[in-house]
């Protein structure tokens, strides 16, 4: 890498220098060129006018000789000259060949003989004698231009190579200590501890940043592999409990805090490494809550006497949220398993003892009946005809016993007027039985699925007997109304109520059991003395187990 910058680097010297040296090189071809021009121009202006005044009393006493002889001088130095008379004929010229005759007009610069000339003017006299014109050549113009480039040429030359000498050392100088830089550099790469030399000067800059790069980087590695201990951690954690204590576990042992608590609404489920061992002493029972951070959950909190940034500290809240989501959902199902267990045996045992009941009030009930009619029977057979009206009224009451037998079963206005005319009975039955008020609305767009209407009237029913067992309610309200594609029902009274804390019992949880097989929703609250609420609501397409 070395050898690699140092080529980098002279090469771009050199390209540098390349670029400064046709720059100025340019700059200088042009200011020559400009200042030998511009001398040039005022050589040829004073030359033309000196001679011009040199060449009056010569044409005056018409001595073209002389004239010529003047001209003639010029040539040696590679001038050519003429002389206009008053008419603008040629009298005089130093042009081998013959005299161009474009030139008595021409302007400026001019080509002749394949040399480029520059064309100076000046009247003789007054201008009445006639006028004077020399073209003197560009050739030694360039010629000079041509000789100093070549002196600046190598001027600049050997400028460029003492400085590329000068570079290349102090490169070779400038790159020992970055060398030293990027060989600690490569030992962090492959996982190796190495200390940076201090290589001073302007460099130090650079080592300082490398250095302080280094620290965030192991910062950043160190806080990474805690939010993957934390992770790990509260996985393994089975109750909100064991995912706070574990996740201060972890963070105890990353190193980034010195000490903690974790607290699950009012109760401290964790506390590591705090230094106080009253708990009076402890800082946070002081209320110095400047020293500590709070990390706000979902129903807990952690304290935190940490040094790690706010990023950091929001970045450990997601694991532990997680953890504390799963926990509570996979507890929940553990309680709504072991509900629905209590519910099956409570269902098992209602079972038999309706069994035993519908046993009990076959034998004791229409079992004497049908005995007595087995008797007035015989009677008649006998012709004693006198039993005939106590056989009919054996066989009304076996009737009614059959009747209210199956009304307490199913009844009956349920399969035959629907759902709304089966609440009205029962409402009144409940009234006459309990004395406790029942007011029943129902607004129903027409009969609903048989399932549907069988939850509805057994949540209702059991609504009313846990009402009439425990409420000491005066009266009660039942609201049953279709909204869309759902069913609403609220069951309120205005009871003594019982406290949040209180456990459902099985009849509740029979109720939210078959709203939910549905695929509805239930929902009980209660506060003590303000009565009990019972909402429910039952979607109408039915739910496919």
């Amino acid at each position: 890498m070395k050898g690699s910058f140092r080529t980098r680097l002279l090469a771009t010297f050199a390209l540098g220098m390349l670029f400064l040296g046709l720059g100025l090189g340019g700059t200088a071809f042009f200011l020559v060129k400009t200042g030998l021009e511009a001398s040039l121009e005022a050589r040829g202006k004073a030359q033309t006018l000196y001679l011009a005044r040199q060449l009056e009393e010569d044409l005056l006493v018409n001595d073209l000789y002389a004239v010529f002889r003047q001209l003639e001088s010029l040539v040696a130095e590679g001038v050519l000259g003429f002389v206009l008379g008053p008419k603008g004929e040629v009298m005089v010229h130093t042009f081998p060949g013959g005299f161009p005759l474009n030139l008595k007009t021409l302007k400026g610069r001019f080509r002749f003989q394949g040399e480029i000339y520059r064309l100076y003017r000046s009247p003789i006299g007054d201008g009445s004698v006639g006028a004077l014109a020399l073209a003197f050549p560009e050739t030694p113009l360039w010629q000079k231009l041509a000789h100093l480039l070549v002196l600046g040429a190598w001027l600049a030359l050997g400028v460029a190579a003492l400085a590329f000498l000068l570079v290349s050392r102090a490169a070779n100088q400038f790159l020992k200590p970055l060398e030293a830089l990027v060989q600690g550099v490569r030992a962090w790469q492959e996982g190796r501890e190495a200390v940076l030399p201090d290589p001073g000067g302007e460099l130090r800059v650079l080592h300082q940043a490398l250095v302080a790069y280094r620290e965030g980087v192991k910062r950043r590695e160190q806080e990474l592999s805690t939010l993957n201990q934390v992770a790990e951690a509260v996985n393994r954690a089975e109750t909100p409990e064991e995912v706070l204590h574990n996740a201060l576990e972890a963070l105890a042992q990353s190193g980034l805090f010195r000490c903690g608590e974790a607290w699950l609404g009012e109760v401290r489920v964790g506390k590591f490494l705090c230094p106080y061992q009253e708990e009076k002493d402890c800082l946070l029972r002081k209320g110095v809550q400047g020293l500590y951070h709070t990390l706000e959950l979902p129903g807990a909190r952690l304290y935190l006497n940490a040094e790690a940034p706010e990023a950091f500290r929001e970045a450990i809240k997601a694991p532990i949220e997680a953890g504390l989501h799963r926990a509570r959902y996979t507890q929940a199902l553990k309680e709504r398993d072991q509900e629905r267990s209590q519910l099956l045996k409570a269902l098992i045992q209602a079972q038999e003892a309706e069994r035993a009941r519908i046993a009990r009030d076959l034998h004791d009930q229409i079992g004497q009946v049908l005995t007595g009619i087995d008797l007035g029977l015989r009677a008649v057979k006998e012709g004693r005809l006198e039993a005939v009206p106590t056989l009919q009224e054996s066989v009304r009451s076996a009737i009614q016993d059959v009747r209210h037998l199956s009304r307490s079963l199913r009844p009956s206005a349920l399969d035959t007027l629907g759902l709304e005319a089966a609440l009205k009975r029962m409402a009144e039955e409940f009234q006459e039985r309990t004395g406790i008020r029942v007011n029943l609305l129902c607004r129903l767009k027409g009969r609903l699925p048989e399932t549907h209407e069988t939850t509805l009237y057994r949540v209702v029913q059991e609504a009313l007997t846990n009402v009439a067992r425990h409420a000491k309610a005066k009266q009660v309200s039942v609201v049953l109304q279709q909204e869309g594609d759902g069913i609403h029902l609220v069951v309120e009274d205005d009871g003594q109520g019982f406290p949040p804390q209180v456990q459902p019992g099985l009849g509740i949880l029979g109720m939210r059991e078959r709203i939910e097989l549905l695929g509805g929703r239930f929902q009980m609250e209660s506060l003590q003395g303000l009565g009990t609420t019972v909402y429910a609501r039952i979607p109408l397409k039915e739910v496919k187990a």
